[in-house]
């Protein structure tokens, strides 16, 4: 996790010490956002309850229509229009396997700062493989203890709902026995197929692995409202975007690996390149697309 930033008392203001932002979150994720910002600018941040699961759910009954980063600045604006703040904060998160590691389970959690006053938005992620996902299906009367085990429950809560056929009922925040023999006896009921889907339950306040990636994420974010923009003095300068192309020590054809990274502004359009290698660094003919076809 990335050490969270401690905000110093000397030195000119921060532009957001002493506001006061919303999160927008039905999940209990206060705990895990308003501590960094205030440590790190001074941002107070309040929780305002509104129904995020508007926007998409992680059983799919609302689906997300939109990709995660919108989907994250969509809450925070309907906490602000809820509460009448001009800065607003919400997170989004994907889980699911790894694109590059297709049979490994990924968290990526996305925290957004959107700040209406001076039109911009700022935002930064954090992915973990450390969360725990798990699944199976089960008759009414089947024995369920090694996965159980396996799913960290009741430590993680669980979601049932039918395996085939009907959609209905789903059951979230399972995390006692008996409302999990309930849930799994009246799911496999109305299956087609006579068993009952049983699942972690991903919503953060159910599943304490994806709590510790939303911290680092809003660790990440922390810092980068604190670093101000060295052109127009705006909270949120960093990151961007990367300059590829390395030329090929045989041949000089460009080759797509990372050179440099581009800082920028969220505010303004100022940008500095900052190199990540030597400037004569030249690649292996082995990953040159001429070279070695």
């Amino acid at each position: 996790m990335t050490p969270r930033p401690s905000r110093s008392r000397e030195g000119p203001e921060h532009p957001y010490d002493g506001r006061v932002g919303v999160l927008a979150t039905k999940h209990a994720k206060l705990p895990l956002i308003a501590p960094p910002l205030a440590a790190a600018v001074g941002l107070r941040v309040d929780a305002v309850a509104v129904d995020t699961d508007s926007l998409g759910t992680f059983t799919g009954d609302v689906p997300r229509r939109a990709p995660a980063l919108d989907t994250a600045i969509a809450k925070a604006r309907l906490g602000m229009s809820a509460a009448g703040r001009s800065l607003g904060l919400a997170s989004e998160g994907s889980i699911g396997p790894d694109p590059a590691v297709p049979f490994v389970n990924a968290d990526r959690e996305i925290v957004v700062l959107v700040d209406d006053d001076n039109g911009f938005v700022v935002w930064e992620s954090h992915t973990s493989w450390d969360i725990i996902v798990a699944s199976t299906s089960a008759g009414a009367d089947e024995d369920l203890s090694q996965f159980l085990s396996s799913a960290d429950f009741p430590n993680h809560r669980l979601i049932v709902r039918p395996n085939s056929g009907a959609l209905h009922p789903i059951y979230k925040g399972i995390s006692s026995i008996d409302a999990l023999a309930t849930a799994v006896s009246e799911c496999a009921a109305v299956a087609t197929d006579g068993l009952a889907r049983v699942e972690t339950d991903m919503r953060a306040h159910a599943c304490p692995s994806r709590r510790g990636v939303i911290a680092a994420a809003a660790d990440r974010l922390a810092a980068r409202i604190a670093t101000l923009c060295p052109s127009c003095g705006a909270p949120g300068w960093g990151h961007v975007d990367v300059v590829l192309g390395v030329p090929c020590a045989w041949c000089g054809t460009e080759v797509a690996r990372p050179r440099a990274e581009i800082a920028g502004c969220p505010a303004c359009e100022y940008r500095e390149d900052r190199p990540l290698i030597p400037p004569d660094t030249r690649v292996d003919p082995g990953e040159c697309s001429y070279c070695n076809p």
